[in-house]
Parts: C-alpha cells; structure tokens; sequence
C-alpha cells in the first residue's frame, strides 16, 4: 500500500511543478517591449522626459489640466485626479509599445547639414 501512494505523491507533485512551469512561460511571454520607468517621487514631466513620452500626451490621457503645475509629485497628481500608477504606467508601455522601433533620437549624425 505504501509504494501506491508514493506512486501518487510523486504523480501529483509532477504535475504541479509541469503545471507551474508552464504558468511562468507565459507569463514571461506576455510582459515583452517597453517597461515604463516611473519613481512617485517624480514629477509627470520628468516622468515623460525619462521614458521618451510627451508631457501633453499623458496630460490629456490622465486628465490634468494644462494650468496644473508641474512641481507636483505623480503619487499627489494621482491621488489629485483619480489615477493610480498602474494606469500611468499602463498607458506609457502602451503608446511606447505602439510606436516600436518607428522613432529613433535625435543624434548629431542623425540631422541633415
């Protein structure tokens, strides 16, 4: 009788840890392209500067009026406007995700003399 359920332990124990690989897999296929660069601490400009996105662009997608300063944190513009960081982070690696490889920065090498 014991070597039946050490049969089934070992079953089981083998199909979990061949379930559990193939969760990770997927997982690490789905997270692929930009990953956003966002600290609370900054602010919604430097937020765009860092991850090449315009200010303006993320004004209008987060609904933060123009007139708003820009010495605000993005933790109290958030709380301010009833965002989270998740949905800023979100639309970043989104827009970010969408334009792909289409712009490159601008370098010395790159502009016409």
């Amino acid at each position: 009788m014991s070597i039946r359920n050490l049969i089934i332990l070992v079953s089981i124990f083998v199909a979990f840890v061949a379930c559990d690989s193939n969760k990770s897999n997927k997982v690490s296929e789905e997270k692929t392209g930009y990953t956003a660069i966002i600290d609370t601490s900054m602010t919604l400009m430097e937020i765009a500067k860092l991850n090449n996105i315009g200010d303006p662009f993320l004004r209008t997608k987060l609904g933060i009026p123009d007139k708003i300063g820009k010495n605000y944190s993005i933790a109290t513009m958030a709380k301010r406007f009833n965002f989270t960081i998740e949905e800023l982070v979100q639309i970043i690696e989104e827009q970010k995700n969408k334009q792909g490889s289409r712009t490159k920065p601008k370098t010395e090498n790159n502009k016409k003399k």
